[in-house]
């Protein structure tokens, strides 16, 4: 324990905080593992939260007073708050109660999370096993694309790779998860050969596969903040050999896409979306245009707190057009959200949680650069991981939904975490 470690957080030998303490960074692990598992993610993740509930027992206050969790409290009200005050008026209360009360476990997790993550040597752990599970779904979706199978024997859909996950959901999550990945190659890079930075070529290459535009996003910006925070601190700079790795990462994918006609196809729908045509700009967006059109009416009937988290599908119908394609297909209910993260929070909590979604990212934002300039290289990597996954932009799966919520609050609970022992002041 160092001296910056309240010390009501000790954790005697034999005591549950110490086993804690000792071995339970691989739960933290195990949540990644079963991230393809369909909702088994919730498994390691309630071990977590009842965990967390038995340390409360052990050291009571002591916990809120620390830093690390200070902050994950607060990162943790600036969205929870929007869903309470979306209630009186929800569209379907029972279901925003519902997921209002879920993101209780959250914070509880991150308890757990504090004791777990306290050892660096704990963290590296944690660090190289999420690389590991990485690495092996990237070497099953690149099997998967080759062969039309992976490993499990589930098959590509429709010329997009899905790996081990049953849903087109691992693009998304490889993407979020790519920071991660970056520092331990960072780090092996730095003690032995920078060559180690061509692994980005298929596990790019295993993004553009999926075939998820939102995940092409999300990566590319986890790249430029990556590619930020390593010119900041990299005491070397080799940037021949760094233009090399680029130049022999791009002919790579470049390659991958003249042989590989799904692919070039996704391309060039994509293209559309600076065609200034309608029916392209639709397309390239996966029919989404209707869906953002009828989520503004909502937003402007409902604009102070919102219709209540998960209540889109049910007020859909009310104001989607008459010849809206949804309605055509099911004319009691739309789609589940808005697909894209800053609507969805304008509709379902109304500005009161667009505000506290901003003060969300300006809060991690300014966090995260303090870490950067502290030389913490555990908390960094993570802060990324949850700026990308929660980029205004987003068009992906919900942020309310249980799969994205948990991936985020599991990331928010890692990395403050790893907040812990270093100064405040950055």
């Amino acid at each position: 324990m160092t001296s910056s470690e309240p010390a009501a957080l000790s954790t005697p030998a034999g005591s549950f905080a110490h086993a804690v303490r000792q071995h339970g960074w691989w739960l933290i692990a195990a949540f990644v593992f079963a991230m393809p598992l369909g909702k088994g993610f919730e498994v390691p993740l309630a071990l977590m939260t009842f965990g967390g509930i038995a340390l409360m027992f052990k050291d009571g206050r002591a916990i809120w007073r620390h830093p690390s969790i200070r902050w994950l409290l607060l990162l943790f009200v600036c969205i929870w708050l929007p869903l309470v005050t979306a209630l009186p008026d929800a569209v379907y209360f029972e279901r925003a109660a519902s997921t209002a009360l879920a993101f209780v476990r959250f914070p509880l997790a991150g308890v757990f999370a504090l004791y777990a993550l306290r050892d660096e040597a704990n963290r590296r752990k944690l660090f190289i096993a999420i690389t590991l599970l990485l690495s092996f779904w990237v070497a099953d979706a690149l099997l998967q694309a080759a062969i039309g199978h992976d490993v499990f024997g589930y098959k590509s859909a429709g010329g997009r790779i899905t790996g081990p996950f049953a849903k087109l959901t691992m693009g998304l999550i490889v993407a979020v998860l790519a920071p991660v990945y970056f520092e331990v190659i960072r780090r092996r890079a730095a003690r032995s050969s920078g060559w180690y930075w061509l692994a980005l070529a298929p596990y790019t290459a295993v993004i553009l596969l999926s075939g998820s535009r939102a995940a092409w996003g999300m990566y590319a910006a986890g790249m430029v903040g990556f590619a930020v925070y390593a010119h900041f601190t990299a005491p070397r700079r080799h940037l021949g050999r760094a233009i090399l790795i680029v130049l022999l990462c791009a002919a790579s994918i470049g390659a991958l896409i003249a042989t590989y006609p799904p692919l070039q196809n996704k391309l060039r729908v994509t293209a559309g979306l600076f065609s200034g045509n309608y029916e392209k700009m639709d397309e390239a967006t996966s029919i989404r245009l209707p869906i953002w059109h009828t989520a503004i009416k909502i937003a402007k009937d409902h604009w102070l707190n919102g219709i209540g988290a998960r209540g889109f599908r049910y007020i859909y119908p009310q104001y989607a057009d008459p010849d809206d394609p949804f309605m055509k297909v099911n004319p009691t209910s739309g789609p589940t959200h808005p697909h894209q993260i800053t609507l969805e929070i304008l509709v379902e909590t109304g500005v009161i949680g667009l505000l506290g979604f901003v003060a969300f990212l300006v809060l991690l934002l300014r966090r995260t650069w303090q870490a950067m300039r502290a030389g913490n290289t555990y908390a960094v990597p993570l802060g990324l991981s949850v700026l990308v996954a929660t980029l205004p932009v987003n068009a992906g799966i919900a942020f309310y939904g249980s799969i994205l919520s948990a991936l985020v609050w599991w990331l928010v609970a890692s990395y403050c975490a790893t907040l812990a022992n270093e100064p405040e002041n950055g």
